[in-house]
This record gives C-alpha cells, structure tokens and sequence, in this order.
C-alpha cells in the first residue's frame, strides 16, 4: 500500500488512476502534426478520430496507448491496494472517467472503450471475447445502432460477469463502466428515440450486411445523421 490508511490509500490510486486515464495521447499526436484533433473530423478525442484525421499510424499507437492506460491503471491498483478485489475495478472506471474528461485539454475526450479493453487484458482477458464475440454483435443485430447497442451490450455484460468471475464487485464494476458510457453518450441516445436515428460504423455493417436493409425513404435521423458525425466514435 502507498498509505497506512485504507481509505487514504484508495483515493490517491483513484486519483492517479483518473490523471493516467486523463492523458491526451489523441490530442498530443495530433499537435506533432499540426492539428488540433477537438477541431478536426468528428472532434473526438480518441484513436478512431486519430486514424481517420491525423494518420494510420498516429491512429494505431494512440489505440495502443489508450489500451495501455487501462492496463497500468489495473496493474498499479492491483499492487498498491494489497491485491484488493474491488479497488483495482474502481481504479480502471476512475481511468474511464480520465479519458472521457480529459483535464488536460478542457475536459474533452472519448468515449472510453480502449481504456476498458485495457484494463479488462490484465484483470479478466478473456472477457473481452464475450463482450466483443458476443454481447456486442447481438445488442448490434437488435438495435441496429453502433453506440445504443455499445451502452446496452456493456450493461448487460455486467450480470454476465458476476457469474464468470462469481463476485458481484464485476457487477458493480460494468455497471458503472455503462453508466460512464452512457451519460457520454446521452445525445446519441436522444437522438436514437427521439428522432429515429441509426448509424451503425460501415465495417460492422458489412459483417453484419444480412440484418440490415437499405432505407428506401430516409428517416429523419437519418436526414440528419451528418449533424451528429462530429460526436459519433467508438473511443
């Protein structure tokens, strides 16, 4: 333990947790080229922006990074809170909370999902099958919508989890990680209710091509999809 004190000891791994998850790889890569990522392309803070706005390579290692966050934040936690069951999950949605509201740059930032992978490869690798291989394809399939289905696949991943790891902190802990994502993306759920939309990314729409029709008479949502473009990435 870095402190004496429980409770002490806690705050300060989730605050550094939060300052590690807080780290601008996306907007750092972007300045060595001259670009201001929160003004380019869809002004997401977040490897998928990076690729599309600032290069492949540039992309690949903010991606790296961002997995990387998540990772350090649950091996550190693991390790300064006496192998704890429950302070290393808090310190990974802390690192969450960092990466979507970056204090660094004005509290810009993702939406969170490489930062979970990273922390899912240390503390539970073989989650990440079931929520990618599983969850994600079939919450896709029904709501034929990349980020409602994201919110609703990591909600429902979370009982899953209590079961897998037979704790209920991995309930807790999923819970709050959709909770996370989901006030990030409160005007892409607006919009998917209130105005019809869907968007679902076009690589997913390939390997999912037989659930999904083309519209013949475009939905409002649709209509307006290119409005909301600008807040509409994966990470």
């Amino acid at each position: 333990m870095l402190l004496n004190n429980f409770y002490l000891n806690t705050t300060v791994i989730l605050l550094i947790s939060y300052f590690i998850g807080a780290i601008p790889s996306a907007y750092i890569a972007g300045r060595i080229k001259g670009i201001d990522i929160r003004k380019t392309g869809s002004q997401n803070v977040g490897g998928m922006n990076t690729f599309s706005s600032v290069g492949k390579i540039a992309g690949i290692i903010v991606a790296i990074t961002d997995i990387g966050k998540g990772t350090l934040v649950a091996w550190l936690a693991t390790k300064f809170s006496n192998d704890h069951p429950f302070i290393p999950l808090l310190a990974v949605v802390a690192a969450i909370v960092g990466h979507n509201w970056m204090i660094f740059i004005g509290f810009k930032g993702g939406k969170g999902l490489s930062t979970l992978i990273g922390g899912l490869l240390f503390l539970s690798p073989l989650s990440i099958l079931f929520l990618y291989l599983l969850f994600m394809p079939a919450a896709i399939i029904l709501l034929k919508d990349t980020y409602v289905s994201q919110g609703a696949a990591l909600f429902f991943f979370s009982f899953f989890l209590w079961y897998r790891e037979d704790s209920y902190y991995w309930c807790i802990f999923m819970i709050l990680v959709s909770i996370v994502y989901s006030i990030k993306s409160y005007s892409l759920y607006k919009t998917y209710f209130t105005e019809d939309r869907r968007d679902i990314n076009p690589a997913l729409k390939k390997i999912f091509k037989p659930f999904f029709k083309e519209d013949k008479y475009p939905s409002k949502g649709t209509q307006s999809r290119n409005k909301f473009r600008k807040t509409q990435e994966n990470f």
